[in-house]
């Protein structure tokens, strides 16, 4: 029996009012198409349904992009022909929420193979963004940011490669949790590469949800607050700083400004060059590592297809073009480009690491993205550049490094994405602490 004196226990069992989500979820309209699947149906020897624990996060909801298994649901990857991809096991995390007395609500939509960064999928429809519906909300997680901020359910767990989190929870208002596994990432995940950059991670309206969240999970006690004037964070000119929407730099200034008014410590230093090749050096390793790495993924699921080439072989959708076009030969980096990449990444996890020597900061803080939020459509909207859009996310998973980002309202009302990308040498427990102080100065 779990005690209602816990004050976990309480927060978990306020989270539904608090986030203005209706316990009675079935009755939840579905307006921004953020389900792919809100039915779990349970084919023969695919494993038995569970009721909800009474534990503490019993009566709460969540949702799980449709990339990572959860029993009962088809794991489609936005794409009809694995709609009969059932798996015998919950992911791992999945499976840590139910202990916890978690409710799965739905499986939600994406980009087609998580491939994009617009949430458009051309069987499950366009993602809507609950609070500014004329506007992307961002991908490849879309559904689960969008679910969160219509309130579908209190959270959702979802996978990031290239900011596949925090752009559609900076696009959609609320706060996502790059975490770093030591487990095999693409165990019961669609992969996107095979070599550790996929990482599964969380999407709540705070990082004191989210906090509260991973010490749930990992059975810790939260660290208290961070006294203001024992923060210390980056600031570089050439990246928190440069060529941004002036919503976005009024955003950015005025953080800065309110951090630096409580005592926190700011030391401006600008990041090494080497920042900058993120984004293509991270865009050349999932083109190259896609086709073999979810080849690798079909072979572990009995009666699906055996290649990517298979599976796609018949679709016509735009995001399976930009797929063949990039990840098939022979438009398909070469080795020799692959290698240049993995030794951009590396030189920029080394980068990073000296960084934060050098400066003694916990955090450098930076946009989420440098446009305030993307064009209704990002892949046919020739003024949005692909690379640009992830030049800020892609230094964190180069790094290897934990990423958080909260939103705040900009001066034209739209939501503009703060993200603290986390020194090496700081473990979850403190990266939370952090974060979530300065998310509390700053909003």
């Amino acid at each position: 029996m779990v005690d209602s004196n816990n004050p976990l226990r309480k927060w978990a069992l306020a989270l539904p009012n608090n986030a203005g989500v209706s316990c009675q979820y079935e009755e939840w309209i579905d307006s921004y198409r953020v389900f792919v699947n809100r039915d779990a149906v349970v084919p023969q020897n695919k494993g038995p349904r569970t009721k909800p624990i009474n534990g503490p996060l019993f009566g709460t909801t969540f949702l799980v992009k449709d990339s990572i298994d959860v029993i009962g649901f088809p794991t489609t990857n936005g794409t009809v022909t694995l709609s009969s991809n059932f798996p015998s096991f919950d992911h791992s995390l999945v499976a840590r929420l139910k202990t916890l007395g978690g409710t799965c609500v739905g499986k939600a939509n994406l980009d087609e193979m998580s491939y994009g960064w617009a949430s458009d999928n051309a069987y499950f429809g366009q993602v809507i963004n609950p609070k500014f519906p004329h506007y992307s909300p961002g991908g490849s997680s879309g559904g689960c940011a969008a679910g969160v901020a219509g309130g579908a359910a209190y959270f959702a767990v979802g996978e990031d490669t290239v900011g596949s989190l925090r752009i559609p929870a900076a696009f959609c208002g609320v706060s996502a949790y790059r975490a770093i596994s030591t487990q095999p990432v693409t165990e019961r995940v669609c992969p996107l590469t095979f070599s550790g950059y996929d990482q599964v991670g969380l999407i709540a309206p705070s990082l004191s949800d989210i906090s509260k969240l991973d010490s749930l999970i990992h059975d810790y006690e939260e660290l208290p607050d961070v006294i203001p004037g024992d923060l210390s964070i980056a600031v570089a000119a050439n990246f928190s700083l440069l060529a941004l929407a002036p919503e976005v730099e009024a955003c950015m200034q005025d953080a800065i400004f309110k951090l630096a008014s409580v005592g926190a410590g700011i030391v401006m230093q600008e990041v090494p060059r080497s920042f900058s090749l993120a984004a293509p050096a991270l865009t050349t390793i999932v083109n190259y590592e896609f086709l073999p790495a979810f080849n690798c993924y079909l072979k572990s699921r009995v009666g699906e297809p055996t290649t990517l080439e298979q599976l796609l072989q018949h679709q016509d959708t735009p995001t399976t073009h930009r797929i063949k076009a990039l990840a098939f030969p022979p438009g398909r980096p070469t080795s020799t480009a692959y290698e240049r990449a993995l030794d951009a990444a590396q030189r920029i996890r080394q980068d990073v690491v000296d960084y934060f020597l050098n400066t003694r900061c916990q955090v450098l803080i930076h946009p989420t993205v440098a446009v305030n939020i993307a064009a209704f459509n990002i892949h046919h909207n020739a003024l949005v550049d692909p690379i640009a859009l992830a030049q800020h996310v892609s230094v964190a998973p180069c790094a290897q490094t934990i990423a958080i980002n909260f939103s705040v309202i900009g001066p034209e009302g739209a939501p503009v994405g703060i993200e603290m990308l986390c020194a090496p040498t700081i473990d979850a427990r403190n990266a939370l602490a952090i974060c979530r102080t300065i998310e509390s100065i700053v909003k």
